[in-house]
C-alpha cells in the first residue's frame, strides 16, 4: 500500500488514484465488456442468420430502415497484422455484396450457394480462411477458396471495397435504421405469421 500514498507537504497521505478515478476506470472496464459482448453478439447473428436475410431479400431492400440496418459484425484479420479496420456494411448494401461470385462459394452440405461472413489469413502466404453461411440450410463453414482465386491481401482489399461500393444510393450512416437485433426479430415473426396463415 506504501506505493499507493505520496508524501503531502503537511505530512497527509493522499492516494495516488482518486475513488472518481477508480470509478471511471471501472465504467471503462465495463463499457469495453459490454461493447465485447454485443460485437460477439451480432457477429453470431449475422452468421446465423444468413438464410434469413437470403429468404427476404426484397423485403429488406423495399424498406429503407432495414435496408439500412448497420451490420458491424464483418471481420477480416491478417497474421501478424492484426484484424482489419472494415467499413459497416448496410444490410441492403451486404446482399447486393453476395451477388458477386468472389463473396459464394458452394456449401458442402447442401451444395447450395453459401455466402461469406468475414475471413482472414497470412500476407506472407497469401492462405486465406473465409467465414462462409449457407443461404439454404445455415450451414457455418470455413472455405480456404473462393470463385476468384485471390491471396488473402487482396481478397480483403476487394472486400473493403465491395462493402464500400454496394452500400452506395441507401443512405447515409447517420439515418435511421434498425439494429439487426430488431430486422431479425421482424422477419422472424412475419413468415411465422405467414405460416400460421397457411396452416
Amino acid at each position: 500500500m506504501e506505493n499507493c500514498y505520496k508524501r503531502m507537504p503537511n505530512d497527509v497521505e493522499m492516494p495516488a488514484v482518486s475513488d472518481d478515478q477508480q470509478a471511471l476506470l471501472m465504467e471503462e472496464c465495463a463499457f469495453a465488456d459490454i461493447y465485447k459482448a454485443r460485437r460477439e453478439r451480432r457477429e453470431r447473428i449475422l452468421r446465423e442468420s444468413v438464410p434469413l436475410f437470403i429468404r427476404n431479400k426484397e423485403r429488406i431492400l423495399a424498406d429503407e430502415k432495414t435496408a439500412r440496418c448497420h451490420i458491424d459484425g464483418i471481420r477480416f484479420g491478417l497474421a501478424y497484422s492484426g484484424e482489419w479496420k472494415m467499413p459497416v456494411a448496410f444490410l441492403g448494401g451486404l446482399l447486393r455484396l453476395w451477388e458477386n461470385p468472389l463473396f459464394q462459394t458452394e456449401c458442402p452440405k447442401c451444395h447450395e450457394t453459401a455466402y461469406c461472413t468475414g475471413g482472414g489469413g497470412s500476407p506472407l502466404s497469401g492462405v486465406k480462411n473465409i467465414a462462409m453461411t449457407c443461404g439454404s440450410c445455415g450451414h457455418q463453414f470455413e472455405a480456404h477458396s473462393t470463385k476468384a482465386d485471390l491471396k488473402a491481401v487482396s481478397f480483403g482489399n476487394a472486400l473493403v471495397a465491395a462493402i464500400q461500393n454496394s452500400n452506395a444510393g441507401l443512405g447515409e450512416m447517420e439515418d435511421e435504421c434498425l439494429p439487426i437485433e430488431d430486422v431479425v426479430h421482424m422477419l422472424e415473426l412475419e413468415e411465422y405469421n405467414a405460416k400460421q396463415k397457411e396452416a
